[in-house]
């Protein structure tokens, strides 16, 4: 719902804040005092292509600023959330800028937006019923979304869709085999290759590192058995004279002899005797580690021969092992697909196959129920036009068939034929600003509770029309205005007099510039604006009766 509107110097309008309402608020106005600049500035707010010449004299742009309480299901929301737009308590402040260079700014809660991205948004805000105006309702998916909305299919539309989705996962999956196929043939020869001599290596991860050390370990065994010999001799002799173990051996019993007359050594003999077991255990490691240990040139040439080979490896399909095996299963899976890929197509079909008939079966289901919908709906519609001023009216839907999307395998065109002889035609192609506004009216009224869109705007619905057209159209708006906010720039005190408020605009002069002002009129005030509109003397006895009596019924 639009809550506050705001417009700085575009055309007449200099400065104006408006705040709305929820319910049916009425627009008046005389000729020429800017209720068309008003519904101008909003229609740009609302992504509307801007025109400079519309920047008033001596601005160097215009703004127009708008504030909406999002509605619940109205999938504002999810588009705010999908552009990632933050917003809090379920409100929504709009503004465009338009500058004298052409160009048009447009930010939603301060983030800049492109205009694809507004109109994406502000099409589920408001609709305006004005000739070539913003409104969904001319677009064929809206269209489509009201059919449904009107035959209740939502069960019949979540069974097509989720075959649909199926169907194209299975064909984008065959799309993918065949690429991989293909791409696998092209390189046939190479990738047998490349297979075959990894495999032969077979290299295991970590294995260069591996073969690294122990090369360098095989290719060190004199320095390491000479020094480890010597550190063996150093801890025992044969002799065993000067020896590691000796000496200590020798200091403990020194140490233990005079800790019996001094008790402060007794913790440095304890400490002694520790080392000594430790070094005797260091003694008889490195004297098996030394048994153990052998050299072989024969496996010394081994190891240096396959380490040859991984690095060979990694130089033509590395730099290093791990990627050398992660690109063998990338080889694997292709020389797979070559070897077992027309199998796999054949089943992957045979599922295409399955699924194509449950999409067609699904898509036909819901055909129908949108076939019948569409009848009822369009019936409805045109009985309602009849009552709008538009006796001869003839309104129908077109269903016509396309190739399954993802909405169905059918889109919508509302027609219309306002006058007897002539050839029904799509609502965009409608020429009278009024027969449209009338038509969204009637369209708006018979999907009261089921059209997401909260704000309504109309222009030009009473347009050559009177009497008890004018209070039948007064009647539906009153009516749509309880599930919806609607907006009626009207010249018939007959429907402005029905509604929950009223806005006139009024144009002033004052040095020589011209100004159009916009007021919320009450009691006595509106009571004057009505008698205006009925006989354009405001202070008409007969006409102020006449104004009182309206607001009164």
């Amino acid at each position: 719902m639009l809550e506050t509107l705001d417009i700085h110097s575009y055309a007449l309008i200099e400065d104006v804040h408006i705040e709305f309402d929820k319910g049916f608020t009425a627009i008046t106005g005389e000729t020429g005092a800017g209720k068309s600049i008003m519904l101008s500035a909003v229609s740009l707010l609302l992504g509307g292509k801007g025109d400079v010449s519309m920047i008033r004299t001596g601005f160097e742009n215009a703004t127009i600023c708008g504030t909406f309480t999002l509605e619940p299901n109205g999938g504002v929301e999810d588009v705010l959330k999908e552009m990632h737009i933050p917003f809090e308590d379920n409100v929504v402040i709009i503004r465009r800028i338009l500058k004298k260079t052409g160009r048009t700014l447009s930010y939603v809660d301060n983030v800049p937006v492109n205009r694809t991205a507004l109109l994406s948004i502000t099409s589920r805000l408001v609709d305006i019923s004005a000739q070539h105006a913003h409104q969904s309702l001319l677009r064929e998916d809206k269209q489509l979304q009201l059919v449904d909305s009107y035959s209740n299919d939502k069960e019949e539309l979540d069974a097509y869709q989720k075959a649909y989705n199926l169907h194209s996962s299975l064909m984008q999956s065959k799309e993918e085999k065949v690429k991989l196929i293909a791409e696998s043939k092209r390189e046939e020869d190479y990738l047998q290759f490349a297979f075959q001599e990894i495999d032969k290596i077979d290299p295991k991860e970590g294995e260069d590192d591996t073969l690294s050390d122990a090369i360098k370990k095989a290719s060190q065994y004199e320095t390491i058995h000479d020094n480890i010999s010597q550190a063996i001799q150093l801890f025992r002799s044969n002799y065993d004279e000067g020896s590691i173990l000796s000496n200590l051996g020798t200091g403990v019993a020194c140490l233990e002899q005079a800790s019996r007359h001094d008790e402060e050594l007794a913790s440095y003999v304890a400490r002694l005797k520790s080392v000594e077991i430790e070094c005797e255990d260091i003694y008889e490691s490195i004297k098996d580690y030394l048994s153990l240990m052998t050299y072989s040139q024969t496996e010394l040439d081994n190891m240096q021969s396959r380490l040859s080979s991984l690095q060979r490896l990694t130089r033509k399909y590395g730099p290093t092992l791990t990627q050398v095996l992660k690109f063998r299963d990338e080889v694997k899976s292709k020389v797979d697909a070559l070897s077992c890929g027309e199998d796999d197509l054949i089943q992957l079909n045979k599922k295409i196959e399955e699924a194509h008939k449950e999409l067609l079966r699904t898509a036909s289901i819901l055909s129908s129920k949108r076939k019948k919908g569409s009848l009822s709906l369009a019936k409805e519609i045109a009985q309602s036009l009849h009552g709008l001023g538009m006796p001869h009216a003839l309104f129908s839907i077109e269903l016509h068939s396309v190739t399954p999307y993802y909405n169905g395998s059918e889109k919508a065109n509302f027609m219309l034929c306002a006058n007897p002889g002539l050839e029904v035609r799509p609502l965009m192609e409608i020429a009278s600003g009024g027969e449209l506004s009338r038509v969204m009216l009637a369209i708006k009224a018979t999907l009261r509770e089921k059209d997401p869109v909260a704000t309504l705007w109309f222009d030009e619905v009473d347009a050559g029309i009177g009497g008890v057209v004018a209070s039948n159209v007064a009647t539906e708006l009153r009516h749509l205005s309880e599930s919806s906010q609607i907006l009626a720039i009207t010249h018939l005190a007959s429907i402005a007099s029905k509604a929950d408020r009223q806005l006139v605009v009024r144009k002033e002069v004052k040095g020589q510039m011209s100004y159009s002002l916009i007021d919320r009129v009450e009691a006595d005030d509106r009571v004057k604006e009505i008698s205006r509109m009925l006989s354009g003397d405001s202070s008409s006895h007969l006409s102020l009766e006449h104004a009182k009596e309206l607001l009164s019924s």
